[in-house]
């Protein structure tokens, strides 16, 4: 028989999780109101709270497996984070990607990742960015411009996607570490935003930046995608959580502490709120299973497979639309109540937009999930 229930060391966890949630949001304002401001590297309050990563290692052996507890902690997510990550996109690609002497020499950094351009949009095959070698210095010359990198602000550097020479008529897909303080490289501050505003996104130039030759990781366009079937889960999630405190504080804003809602009724027996709340909460949990069974078939088979990818644009796709579709409805049934800032609810609203664009579009997810089902090729279904 099949348990879907958590373990106790699932369940200490996600408590955590949602004690970090709680005092967080207390400061969500603060940041969102002072978006030029990068996340501290811990709260005030994190002192008196275990790090849950750390206890999730020591814990690993009695969870559902390190993914799965991982993706439920992500669903209680906490704004801002009780503590900033320590690792970045980047650095997970030089971690399976980079050679044992470019693995020792970014030991410890903190590396985000730069993809998107201008004019590119959500498509990194329209990335322009050029890089070419000098072979009297042994150093690669970089041009171009980079823009939403989350992470960067605290990060030590980011993995730069560029276009390398031609060579047989196409322009290969190459990755390079750019260090801060890197001659050639510019920052450019954070980037003013709609929603999510506490997330630490910059953009940067590069204009004729030269990196050392070793700085060049052995990772294409390909290999370097493979990051995102561990992360997408994860955006889903995070965007699923956003989702869940708006339809929490709508159900408390609209029925109050007696009213229940009458699940076993049929929807002419209940009224239109009822049946909108049980319709967006059941959503929800269609959303959450998506992004569990993802994080297990990670803990399974890894995130290097082809099945991984299908599973993460499922997950991401789902997420995506959940919080957008959630949010939006809840605004509607809230009223006035939904523009006020006493509360976070216009705030949600707001961080939600983003989640369908975020950490791959919903189009492309759709996509890549299409392609599999049908068996085409990236030509044949674009």
């Amino acid at each position: 028989m099949i348990d879907f229930s958590l373990t106790a060391a699932d369940q200490r966890l996600v408590q955590l999780a949602k004690e970090e949630a709680r005092i967080s949001r207390t400061y969500a304002r603060y940041y969102d109101q002072n978006e030029d401001l990068i996340e501290p590297e811990e709260l005030p309050e994190a002192k008196d709270l275990p790090n849950r990563l750390d206890m999730l290692k020591e814990l690993q052996s009695q969870t559902s497996g390190y993914a799965i507890a991982e993706s439920l902690m992500q669903l209680e997510y906490a704004d801002p984070r009780m503590r900033r990550n320590k690792s970045g996109l980047g650095d997970k690609i030089v971690a399976y990607a980079g050679t044992p002497e470019q693995k020792t020499k970014f030991a410890g950094k903190l590396l985000s990742i730069a993809l998107t351009e201008p004019g590119a949009g959500s498509d990194p095959m329209a990335i322009r960015a050029s890089a070419r070698y000098d072979a009297e210095t042994d150093e690669w010359v970089l041009n171009g411009e980079k823009i939403y990198c989350s992470q960067f602000g605290a990060a030590d550097g980011a993995m730069v996607l560029a276009r390398g020479p031609l060579d047989n008529g196409v322009r290969p897909f190459l990755a390079f570490v750019v260090e801060k303080g890197t001659p050639g490289l510019t920052l450019l501050g954070q980037v003013k935003k709609m929603g999510i505003r506490n997330w630490d996104t910059e953009d940067f130039v590069l204009q004729d930046c030269r990196v050392p030759a070793i700085n060049k990781i052995d990772a294409d366009f390909k290999k370097t995608m493979i990051v995102f079937n561990g992360t997408r889960p994860m955006i889903a999630a995070y965007a699923l959580a956003i989702g869940r405190n708006l339809l929490e504080f709508t159900r408390e804003k609209l029925l109050g502490s007696g009213e229940v809602l009458d699940y076993a009724g049929g929807r002419s027996g209940r009224s239109a709120i009822h049946d909108r709340l049980i319709r967006l909460e059941a959503l929800a949990d269609a959303t959450r299973l998506s992004i569990l069974h993802c994080k297990w078939a990670e803990h399974r088979d890894g995130v290097m497979t082809e099945g991984a990818k299908i599973e993460a644009a499922t997950a991401k796709t789902m997420g995506g639309m959940a919080a957008r579709r959630l949010t939006q409805e809840c605004m509607e049934m809230l009223g006035p109540l939904a523009l006020s800032e006493e509360f976070l609810a216009e705030k949600w609203f707001r961080d939600a937009r983003i989640f369908d664009i975020f950490e791959g579009a919903g189009e492309v997810n759709r996509l890549i999930v299409a392609r599999w089902l049908l068996g085409y090729s990236q030509k044949e279904l674009n």
